[in-house]
């Protein structure tokens, strides 16, 4: 990670920082298969060990369970997230909803989805949509620009940690 992307929010102007407000998607090509990457991200008590933005993951993954994370967003401070997991289908997709605070001021609901390009590459995607009254305010603020960044280094994190163990593999 470079400097650039711990300033992010201090570049953007207003209109950048309110296009990010409802939510974003990002997405990496992974050059391992589906199941090394799905088991990368669903080892949640491992972030720790790789992940450069949530710093912290405890969950009963099951539908209807929780998972509590603690994400790091720079100059924004680290942060708790409470969520419930709402649908899993193994090797294929996860989604989560949860909140920060009280759910009307804050909610987010984070999908992540495993496309199998072939058998050794892998499509990673995260959708992440927010809602509440709180969200013009932080996006003006500019923390959705910083934590856009951090889901494009947890991206490249994965990419790394599941690209390197591939190649042992073979």
């Amino acid at each position: 990670m470079n400097q650039d992307s711990l300033n992010v929010d201090q570049r953007a102007d207003l209109r950048q920082r309110m296009a990010l407000m409802g939510g974003w998607t990002v997405e990496s090509v992974i050059n391992a298969p589906r199941q090394v990457v799905w088991e990368n991200v669903t080892q949640f008590e491992s972030y720790s060990e790789w992940n450069p933005f949530i710093r912290e993951a405890y969950a009963n993954f099951v539908v209807g369970e929780k998972i509590r994370f603690l994400e790091d967003l720079k100059q924004f401070g680290q942060h708790w997230i409470e969520a419930k997991f709402l649908s899993i289908d193994p090797f294929a997709s996860f989604v989560w909803k949860g909140h920060f605070g009280v759910s009307f001021l804050f909610t987010v609901r984070h999908s992540f989805l495993f496309e199998m390009i072939d058998e050794g590459q892998t499509r990673f995607i995260q959708v992440h949509e927010n809602s509440g009254l709180w969200i013009p305010l932080l996006a003006a603020r500019g923390i959705y620009c910083v934590s856009h960044q951090r889901y494009l280094d947890f991206n490249e994190a994965l990419k790394k940690k599941c690209e390197a163990q591939s190649s042992l593999s073979f």
